[in-house]
């Protein structure tokens, strides 16, 4: 009797390593959760509409005046900063440089609407690359003028 009570209790562990569970183990509240997560239907991935030949042109010729647009402005801060040096003189070019980042900005957020360009859209990648367009522009101008 003893043989057969040990193939009971090896069948039993046999059973429980295929992955029926013990009922005497509560079973961690993280894990219920995680099981309940899973056993929800997965929501699908949106579906990319492909854009069609005039949203990628519309796209392209926005890219082209965003990009020429905040040049120059650029070159006219630097034009604006060579013959305004005697004013700027006591500031830190620094301090000139933040100053021509906000003046820019303001103007690119109001003046976009003028050029069927919508700023609400910009997001922080779009206003870092048209700012940076600026500076650029802004240090290469008033570089080349000062010398």
């Amino acid at each position: 009797m003893k043989a057969r009570g040990g193939m009971a209790k090896k069948e039993k562990k046999t059973e429980s390593r295929e992955g029926n569970r013990d009922e005497s183990r509560p079973v961690p509240a993280s894990l219920e959760k995680a099981a309940e997560k899973a056993s929800r239907t997965p929501q699908k991935p949106a579906k990319v509409k492909p854009r069609s030949a005039a949203e990628k042109r519309k796209d392209r010729m926005d890219g082209i005046v965003k990009t020429v647009y905040s040049s120059l402005l650029g070159a006219i801060a630097g034009f604006a900063c060579y013959y305004n040096a005697e004013a700027l003189a006591p500031f830190p070019w620094h301090t000139v440089m933040i100053l021509v980042i906000f003046v820019t900005f303001l103007i690119q957020k109001h003046t976009y609407g003028l050029l069927k360009i919508d700023a609400n859209a910009f997001k922080t990648k779009d206003w870092l690359y048209v700012e940076f367009m600026v500076v650029d522009l802004w240090l290469v101008v008033w570089t080349i003028l000062l010398n």
